[in-house]
């Protein structure tokens, strides 16, 4: 009788060959792979220009509304925002005699205490005689120029100074006057009344309190990005010495 199972194949005679179940791309579980190297200071330190962009984005925006409001609760108004609303006023609301006073004016006040001779002294005087023959009603310019002399020149400088300090002194208090007309306390803003007849004048108080609040913004928003991109520079210098 003939074993049926005779004819079957051995698989293991040199005759047959195994089938080859291994695929090109196929990688054996057990061969080597090599190690990627992580620093980790690359993967977790946070980049300069991002965190710079975001101090700039946070302190600006801090400025902007921590300037919203130009009015205190106490109804007080800041003098720095009295100053700019005087200047622009002064550029764009007045006649040109006015600006070529206040120029004279300022100019004397900046250099006023800087004066240690009579010489100097009648020299600034006379560089703005516009204004002193403004001061001067009861006597003469020329008279008070003169006049000045190493025994009173102290008393004359003091005295001018405080004269023409005076003048901006009101100014100033007439523009938180014209500052305070202009502000709604119940909306938070400047509103128009029939009171405030100058126009032109409301038109500048709003735009100013427009553009000092993004100033402060800008300027907020800088500065916290110097010091966040400082901080950030300073820690990855840090870090990358101690994986080092």
């Amino acid at each position: 009788m003939t074993n049926p199972y005779a004819m079957q194949a051995n698989p293991y005679e040199t005759g047959y060959s195994q089938p080859n179940y291994m695929q090109p791309n196929y990688v054996q579980a057990n061969s080597y792979q090599p190690a990627v190297t992580v620093n980790p200071s690359e993967t977790s330190t946070p980049s300069t220009v991002g965190m710079m962009t975001l101090g700039a984005l946070g302190g600006g925006t801090v400025g902007f509304f921590k300037n919203r409001y130009p009015i205190g609760k106490d109804g007080s108004v800041s003098d720095s925002f009295t100053r700019n609303v005087f200047e622009k006023n002064l550029k764009n609301n007045r006649p040109e005699s006015s600006q070529k006073f206040f120029k004279q004016l300022k100019e004397i006040l900046n250099k006023i205490d800087k004066i240690n001779s009579p010489e100097d002294f009648k020299k600034l005087l006379n560089a703005n005689k516009e204004i002193i023959e403004d001061q001067c009603k009861g006597i003469s310019s020329e008279t008070l120029i003169d006049a000045v002399n190493s025994t009173n020149l102290k008393e004359s400088k003091k005295s001018l100074k405080e004269s023409l300090q005076g003048i901006m002194n009101f100014e100033l208090q007439k523009t938180k006057n014209a500052i305070k007309l202009a502000w709604n306390n119940d909306a938070k803003k400047f509103v128009k009344t029939p009171e405030f007849q100058d126009n032109k004048l409301f038109e500048i108080i709003k735009n100013t309190k427009t553009n000092v609040q993004w100033k402060k913004a800008l300027k907020y928003g800088g500065i916290t990005a110097g010091i966040i991109g400082a901080l950030t520079l300073g820690y990855k210098l840090l870090t990358g010495k101690r994986n080092s």
